[in-house]
Parts: C-alpha cells; sequence; structure tokens
C-alpha cells in the first residue's frame, strides 16, 4: 500500500513536469533548516524521556520547478534532503561491552519528493500538497525507520524579489517513520510518526 502511494506520488510529479504553462516556467533551489519531532504512540519504550527530550534541528537543501497553470496558480515539484528525528534518548544499544547499554539519538536523513499546488498573490505564495520520504542514511538505530515515509505539508512564501524568497512550511506524518515493534531483542519497542517545521531561502532562476 505505501509503496502505490509513492507511485502515485511520483506520478504526480512527473505529470507536473509534462505540464505546458501558460506563463513562463521558473527553476530553482532552497536552503534551510528544520526544526523536527518525532510523535511516539502511547505504549512505546525504551526512551528516556526527561531534560533531555528535544526536537532535532537539521540542514536541507533541493531543487524546485514551478509551472504556472495560469498567472495565480501553479505547481511544483520538488526534490529535496532533510535531516530529521529527534534527540530523544534511546537506552539498550549494544556497546561490545557484556551486560553494558548506551544511549543514543533518534537521526535519520531523507530525500523528499513534495508536490505543492500554489496560489499567488503578488508577492505571497501559499502551498500545500503530499510529500513522500525515502530514508537514505540513519544513524544509530538501524532498522528502526521506516524507508518510506508520506506527509502532508503546507506552507507560506514571500517573494523579496523576483528571484529571492523566503519559505515557511509544516509538514504532518501521515505513515510511520519508526515502527520497533517488529524487531526481536530491541529495548527500544513503539511506533512514532514524524513532524517538522522547516524555514528556507529560496533562489529562483
Amino acid at each position: 500500500m505505501t509503496r502505490k502511494t509513492l507511485f502515485i506520488l511520483m506520478g504526480l510529479l512527473f505529470v507536473g513536469v509534462s505540464l505546458q504553462a501558460q506563463e513562463e516556467n521558473r527553476y530553482g533551489f532552497r536552503i534551510g533548516a528544520n526544526y523536527s519531532e518525532l510523535e511516539f504512540d502511547d505504549g512505546v519504550s525504551g526512551l528516556i524521556v526527561d531534560k533531555d527530550k528535544d526536537a532535532r534541528i537539521g540542514f536541507m537543501a533541493g531543487f524546485f520547478a514551478q509551472y504556472f497553470l495560469s498567472e495565480k496558480w501553479s505547481i511544483q515539484p520538488e526534490l529535496q534532503y532533510s535531516a530529521q528525528g529527534e534527540r530523544t534518548k534511546v537506552t539498550g544499544v549494544n556497546t561490545g561491552v557484556q551486560g553494558a547499554s548506551s544511549e543514543d539519538r533518534l537521526k535519520v536523513n531523507v530525500l523528499q519528493l513534495p508536490v505543492f499546488l500554489n496560489l499567488h498573490f503578488k508577492k505571497l505564495v501559499l502551498s500545500v500538497g503530499p510529500q513522500a520520504g525515502i530514508r537514505i542514511w540513519e544513524w544509530e538505530r538501524q532498522d528502526n525507520y521506516e524507508t518510506f515515509q508520506f506527509s502532508v505539508t503546507g506552507g507560506v512564501g514571500y517573494e523579496i524579489t523576483d528571484n529571492i524568497s523566503v519559505n515557511a512550511r509544516a509538514a504532518y506524518g501521515i505513515s510511520d517513520a519508526i515502527d520497533a515493534t517488529r524487531i526481536e531483542g530491541s529495548n527500544f519497542s513503539g511506533t512514532a510518526k514524524n513532524h517538522y517545521v522547516q524555514l528556507s531561502l529560496a533562489y529562483r532562476m
């Protein structure tokens, strides 16, 4: 089911690329930062929930294209790298010393494919759309993160000039980013969805 959804979203991406624009097409790139956290289920175990529990601040960078359907509407497919996760400590990691355990944090890098529908109000741009994520790198917690993640995301942008804009976005996970219930012998058990807020600076050619 998740793979089917991924193929649908990727199809939307290529449909957007093939659209014939009524106005000029624009291309560009964005760089910025995520403030991400994980929402765990009620039955999660193996976490240290104390003052060290905190969101993760991570780097993001990506490329985008804007295909205008009219003067006010555009479709915007993107491809972006995004560092996400949470600084929650996890217990029960094998340190190589018999009877010993360590603490680590939940961190993952994701390649994301969002497709936005934009509404343009002069210099203001409102965006909403689906997003598929593919895990490309994780630290410490092997096998905890799901390969595919799916989110709904929206945001607002302000065009400082014709080429430069600032963007604020929020994404809410609709599929599990973590499913540790299926891993035998792990002290960490539970599921979690990923949420994040993103601030970025964009350059549009």
